[in-house]
């Protein structure tokens, strides 16, 4: 498994990452035996990084994540990160309330400290227009994630419970463009698929919110580029079934996404797929991402041991030539 460098952390992650997020949903409604044989299988075949949450099944997540790793006397050999959702209440101390969070996250997984700590929020241009980004409640303005979040973040590194700070790089573009120019964070998440690949090709959001080259502008900064929902939480597969581990994929990240919409669109990746021979169009979906450049690990949610056996097969198979990540990004672009 390729290693690549986290941004200027000093940190390596896989190519591939390990989601524990409840879309794929194993590390949250699979059984634990299932569970720990897919961890071992997943570090043995190279994988290092893994991305939790404390909303991933409210707290299960974490909790069986730091289990499996205990259990395998492997938490010196992985990455792991984890995040904080802020509250409108928890903004009179961000500081306190991202401790409490931060140390509650510590007692789940069962350890000292956390790799990576990301900011879980959506990010707005002003407190006012947070109010208009999806899911507003959580949404925080620029100003604030660059000034008491940053610093409250900053105070968990100083402390040795956090050795790196990042955001979820979602909301608002101009927001999030200026949070990673802003030099405060050392990772960000990217949204980003293949119907969606606007965070590497400006202008590709196939009808939806148009990220504008978030990755490689983050890259360029030195930052850690983490990239999320790249199977479209599912929608890549051109089907609505999903496992029974599976959560239901939720409100869209990206405004516009509509996951029945998604699936539609998918379509025309199977299509792709079948004429270059591949497996079908979540293998297109995952081997464009890891041709992408900037991106330092690219997150998968797994429902099971074969979802996992699947992805390492096809990120063995390496990056798709130059020519397919084109026709991907054109017909992104025309839809």
């Amino acid at each position: 498994m390729e290693q690549r460098a986290l941004g200027k952390t000093g940190l390596s992650v896989s190519a591939l990452g390990f989601g524990c997020g409840a879309v794929g949903g194993l590390l949250v409604r699979g059984v634990h035996t299932e569970q720990t044989a897919a961890i071992a299988q997943a570090m043995d075949a190279g994988i290092t990084y893994f991305d939790t949450a404390p909303s991933y099944g409210d707290g299960r997540s974490e909790e069986n994540l730091g289990r499996v790793l205990r259990d395998l006397g492997a938490w010196r050999d992985v990455v792991v990160g984890t995040k904080v959702r802020l509250h409108p209440s928890d903004l009179d101390d961000p500081a306190a309330a991202i401790r409490r969070s931060c140390e509650a996250s510590l007692l789940r997984l069962g350890h000292d400290s956390v790799d990576l700590l990301q900011l879980h929020n959506p990010i707005a241009e002003s407190r006012e227009a947070a109010a208009l980004v999806s899911g507003s409640s959580q949404a925080l303005a620029a100003d604030i994630v660059h000034g008491p979040v940053a610093d409250g973040m900053r105070e968990l590194v100083s402390r040795g419970l956090v050795r790196h700070i990042g955001i979820t790089g979602l909301g608002q573009t101009a927001a999030v463009h200026a949070t990673v120019a802003s030099g405060a964070f050392a990772t960000t998440q990217a949204y980003f698929n293949a119907l969606n690949p606007s965070g590497g090709y400006p202008g590709a959001g196939g009808g939806e919110q148009d990220f504008a080259g978030l990755i490689g502008m983050a890259a360029a900064s030195g930052m850690g580029v983490i990239a999320i929902r790249v199977m479209a939480a599912g929608a890549l597969s051109a089907q609505e079934t999903r496992h029974a581990n599976a959560g239901d994929p939720g409100p869209q990240l990206a405004t516009g996404a509509e996951f029945e919409r998604d699936v539609e669109r998918a379509a025309a990746i199977r299509r792709l797929a079948v004429d270059m021979g591949y497996d079908g169009p979540m293998e297109l979906a995952l081997r464009f991402a890891l041709a992408t450049p900037g991106i330092s690990t690219v997150l998968v949610g797994y429902s099971d041991r074969p979802q996992l056996e699947d992805a390492l097969k096809w990120t063995e198979r390496g990056p798709v030539p130059k020519d397919v990540t084109a026709r991907v990004v054109e017909l992104a672009r025309a839809s």
